[in-house]
């Protein structure tokens, strides 16, 4: 599962527990190998900026 998102208590679909609730469904269910929570667009576009920023 990727979360694409800040993990904030009582944040909706974000929510530390909602997050561990789709990780049971997955568990449980089996039905597919992964799970998007968020944009992940935006979280690599925000992840390869911080990596541009920390580069020697």
């Amino acid at each position: 599962m990727a979360i694409a998102l800040q993990i904030i208590p009582g944040g909706g679909e974000v929510d530390p527990d909602a997050i561990g609730a789709r990780y049971y469904r997955l568990y449980r269910q089996r039905d597919q190998a992964e799970e998007v929570i968020g944009d992940l667009e935006a979280f690599r576009t925000v992840v390869a900026q911080y990596s541009a920023n920390r580069a020697p």
